[in-house]
């Protein structure tokens, strides 16, 4: 467990290099322009289980992490949601030290892709009415 834990801190410290912070970071400690947000979710008595570690947007994509450390196995319970995600259209991935360099090209890529954006953009701006609001503050 401590390994995870280990691991969580880097990915996190990564994240904030490239500009992806936790909810309700505040906007004066941001060292890069921001392009994502995250939250980690916690496991236990409140939380549905098998979700994963991190959730993230990034730059208009849902990307989740299952952290793991280098032994770690996951659930099948965690297989099917990283599945599900996946099949959702969001990005979903376990994430072990060893293919973190890997993950780091992923996310790269979803950072400087653009092509999504637009459409993305006008399809909220086509959707809304007082029962499903965008909400842009």
């Amino acid at each position: 467990m401590a390994e995870e834990k280990l691991f969580e801190g880097q990915i996190k410290k990564y994240f904030h290099s490239v500009g992806i912070y936790p909810a309700g970071y505040p906007t004066d400690r941001m060292n890069a322009p921001m392009v994502g947000w995250y939250t980690k979710i916690w496991g236990g008595g409140f939380q549905k289980s098998g979700i994963p570690d991190i959730i993230c947007c990034v730059n208009g994509v849902m990307l989740a992490v299952e952290v793991k450390a280098s032994n770690g196995r996951p659930s099948e319970l965690q297989k099917l949601n990283i599945s599900r995600i996946n099949k959702s259209g969001g990005v979903a991935v376990f994430l072990y030290p060893e293919g973190f360099e890997q993950f780091k090209e992923l996310l790269k890529g979803v950072i400087n892709c653009g092509i999504h954006i637009p459409a993305l953009i006008a399809l909220k701006s086509a959707n809304t009415s007082t029962k499903c609001v965008t909400y842009t503050g």
